[in-house]
């Protein structure tokens, strides 16, 4: 036999991976399993898209910019809980200048005697007796703690515990420490 008659052995029985039926099933099956994970991933998502709340601010330029910040300066202040309340845009009117106004639901005492508010703005108001009215008196600010109720000496019409912004901001909301 001379080397240029020898052939390959017939394999005409075995398939043929890469015969052109094959590799469009191959395709076929590859986008079926990506549309069932689409589809699995589809039925993750929720019925009804809500906008994320974001809270935005200036800091001032002392301030740290973390959020973890805040609350471990708090912590270490000797305040171990915290409340948000987002300003519904509530204005309060003092001396012909409104200010915006944030409505907690309980009295100022009713979360302890010793509070300290800081507003999205990077604002800060401390309480230090909780029964009292507390404020920055100087006339450009005003930042104001009211306490509400029988606290709230000649206001005692305040059902509940208000706090105002520092005239001219508009902070998104107010944390309480407490």
């Amino acid at each position: 036999m001379h080397a240029n008659d020898q052939h390959a052995p017939d394999n005409s029985s075995a398939p043929d991976h890469f015969a052109p039926d094959n590799l469009d099933r191959r395709a076929a099956l590859r986008k079926l399993a990506a549309g069932a994970a689409a589809l699995a991933g589809c039925s993750l998502l929720p019925e009804k898209w809500t906008p994320p709340f974001a809270e935005i601010g200036a800091l001032p330029a002392h301030a740290t910019t973390s959020g973890a910040a805040f609350s471990d300066s708090a912590q270490s202040r000797g305040f171990a809980n915290s409340l948000t309340i987002a300003d519904s845009g509530q204005i309060m009117h003092c001396d012909k200048i409104m200010q915006h106004k944030i409505v907690f639901p309980k009295l100022g005492p009713q979360y302890g005697r010793k509070l300290l508010l800081v507003w999205s703005d990077g604002n800060e108001l401390a309480v230090p007796d909780s029964a009292k009215m507390a404020m920055n008196g100087n006339p450009s600010d005003f930042r104001k703690y009211q306490p509400g109720g029988r606290y709230s000496g000649n206001n005692r019409d305040i059902p509940t515990m208000e706090v105002y912004a520092k005239r001219g901001t508009h902070p998104s909301s107010v944390t309480l420490y407490y």
